[in-house]
């Protein structure tokens, strides 16, 4: 996949190991660079094969730019980041989004291209037929009292939907760690934001769920 755009392949191919897959992926991702580069288009520095197992869980992402010049220090610090199984999203001081990975693009049906450099409550605001909505303005003070305070942020269970791609609104529930990153200077240069989806395990406690 690259960008917003992606390409599944359902039947895909059984291998006896990570390895194995990993070194056809990397096969297929040159083949890909190649014919890329043949029709003197550019590659796309977020393209990249996923490996998953038999019940669709992500396993690893190959980057192309990887499979074809080898891994420099920065692409492997991305495809950490972006083959971690937990929802990461990374925000400037002012809360504007500058990245966002794999697995929290998937929980929040979103798309890297349609959310980066956009503000944090542009994307993600409150939902308009909830009356009692609330995730914007405690979302926001847990992220000031990061900056103010330098320290992490751990947010209680919070109810913050999720605006569906077709308009409409899923009831979600989250945990969320708000972390500052610190520069060379001792201020706040990015916050990483993690939230866990707890929708599942609230549903099954009705008494907490609004």
């Amino acid at each position: 996949m690259a960008g917003s755009s992606r390409l599944d392949d359902d039947l895909g191919l059984d291998y006896g190991s990570p390895e194995r897959a990993r070194a056809d992926a990397i096969r297929a991702a040159r083949e890909i660079i190649a014919d890329i580069l043949r029709h003197n288009e550019q590659v796309p520095v977020d393209g990249a094969i996923e490996i998953t197992d038999e019940r669709g869980r992500l396993i690893e992402s190959v980057p192309l730019v990887e499979a074809a010049f080898g891994a420099v220090p920065e692409n492997r610090y991305r495809r950490i980041f972006d083959g971690a199984p937990q929802c990461y999203l990374l925000l400037t001081p002012d809360f504007t989004i500058v990245e966002a990975n794999r697995a929290y693009l998937r929980a929040t049906m979103t798309s890297l291209a349609a959310i980066a450099h956009r503000p944090l409550f542009d994307i993600f605001p409150d939902n308009p037929g909830d009356p009692g909505a609330n995730g914007v303005r405690n979302l926001s003070a847990s992220l000031q009292t990061v900056l103010r305070d330098k320290a992490e942020g751990v947010m209680p269970v919070q109810r913050y939907d999720i605006r569906r791609p077709d308009g409409g609104w899923d009831m979600r529930y989250w945990k969320a760690t708000n972390t500052p990153l610190i520069d060379a200077g001792g201020g706040v240069e990015f916050i990483l934001h993690h939230a866990e989806d707890v929708t599942a395990i609230i549903a099954r406690e009705p008494s907490q769920a609004r």
